[in-house]
Parts: C-alpha cells; sequence; structure tokens
C-alpha cells in the first residue's frame, strides 16, 4: 500500500479545504468553463469548482485518493490517471491546475513531458498553474523539518533528507494515537525557479504571476516557502 492511500481517509483532516487556496483558484481561473485538477487527492477543490459551476475534472494516480472523491464528490468526475497521461483523456480544458507539491514527483524528463502534454490539453489562451516547494531554498539547506501538523489523535510529521540538486529525500510519519498508520521515505526531483520558468517557456507557457504563497505575497528564493506559478498558453 502506497503512502497516499494509507493516507486517503486522513487527508482531510491534515489537509483540510481551505479557503485561501479555493480563493486563489477563483482569483486565477476564468469565471466559468473546463478546469482539470492534476494530483486532486481526495477532491475537495475539483468538488467545489463543480459546485460553483465548473465542470471539473480530477485525476490522481492513487485508487484510494480517487475512491474518496468519488464518493465525497460526485458533482466533479474523477479518474485514476498518471498525471504524465493527461493528454489520454482526450479533451482540452480551459484551466489546469496541479498543486500540493505533486509536480516535485516527476523527474526533470517526466516534468518536461507533463508541460508538454499539459499544453496540448489546454485551450489557447487558458490558464496553468503549478505549485512546488521553494527549492530554490530548501537546496541550500542540510535537512528540513516541517512543522508537526495535528488534527484530533493524528499526528503527522515531514521531513527533507539526503538534499542534492539531483534529488531529495521525502520523509513522512502518520500517527494515530501511538500507532503508526504508515511511515514512508519517498523521492522527490528539485527544480529551481529558473528551471521551472524556463522549462515552461520551452513549450509555449507565457509566465503570469509568482508567488511565495496563496495569499499572493511575493516570492523570495531564500524564504521557506512555496513556490506558486500561473502560466498562459500562449495562442
Amino acid at each position: 500500500m502506497s503512502f497516499y492511500s494509507a493516507f486517503a481517509t486522513y487527508y482531510e483532516v491534515i489537509f483540510p479545504f481551505s479557503e485561501t487556496v479555493y480563493a486563489f483558484l477563483r482569483r486565477c481561473l476564468p469565471s466559468s468553463g473546463v478546469v482539470l485538477d492534476v494530483g486532486c487527492g481526495t477532491g475537495h477543490y475539483a468538488g467545489q469548482l463543480a459546485a460553483d459551476g465548473f465542470a471539473a475534472v480530477g485525476v490522481d494516480l492513487d485508487a484510494a485518493m480517487i475512491a474518496y472523491a468519488q464518493e465525497h464528490y460526485p458533482q466533479a468526475a474523477f479518474q485514476r490517471l498518471n498525471m504524465l497521461d493527461i493528454a489520454a483523456l482526450g479533451q482540452t480544458f480551459d484551466a489546469i491546475f496541479c498543486i500540493g507539491n505533486t509536480a516535485a514527483h516527476l523527474t526533470q524528463a517526466q516534468f518536461a513531458h507533463f508541460l508538454d502534454a499539459g499544453r496540448r490539453s489546454l485551450t489557447p489562451g487558458g490558464v496553468w498553474i503549478v505549485q512546488v516547494m521553494n527549492w530554490d531554498y530548501v537546496l541550500t539547506q542540510p535537512a528540513v523539518t516541517f512543522p508537526v501538523m495535528t488534527a484530533g489523535d493524528a499526528t503527522f510529521y515531514r521531513e527533507y533528507r539526503d538534499i542534492s540538486e539531483q534529488q531529495v529525500t521525502f520523509h513522512t510519519r502518520l500517527m494515530v494515537g501511538n500507532v503508526a498508520v504508515f511511515e514512508d521515505a519517498t523521492p522527490l526531483y528539485p527544480l529551481r525557479s529558473a528551471d521551472i520558468r524556463a522549462a515552461h517557456t520551452r513549450v509555449g507557457f507565457t509566465p503570469l504571476a509568482h508567488f511565495a504563497n496563496y495569499a499572493g505575497h511575493p516570492f523570495n528564493p531564500t524564504a521557506f516557502s512555496a513556490n506558486l506559478f500561473v502560466f498562459t498558453r500562449e495562442i
């Protein structure tokens, strides 16, 4: 069982729907249309977009996450799918977003493939949003420990170790009471901001905005933060 399958039951507790994230999405997305959430997890953002009148589609590789999304947010369409295969959906979208550091699971070559597939799946002038960690900062550190997250009797620990330009090991541990529900070490593939921007430009995206978080604070490569880009597909 993957970490994400084990985590599906607790995901909405540890990472609940964020009004700040959703407000950001609504500011950046078109007022209506077809929207794709890549790496949708348990589906709460795609579900809310569907409730607000969008034709919302969510894809995730983990079967447990998709099953949860289908049960709890039936207004949206969910499908188990590798993010590298979004072109296989056979439709175009007015906006595509990939948040939650999902894209960091891709190697540099896979990331380039993902961007190409995303561009082909996006309508000309459509909006593309991608959020990863601020790897510019992380790559200057020997290790990075995240604040411990607690909700009820669940406690979630996260840490980056073995940090290099090629790969970072993402250590996670989910405790419920005194029981370790899951413990894992997953490779992530860091890309600095300049490399992310350049990779997008090569396949035909135009940058619109760059933020440190969903509140819209300016990006600072020397601070612990998210790395949040908004692009549009060139017409």
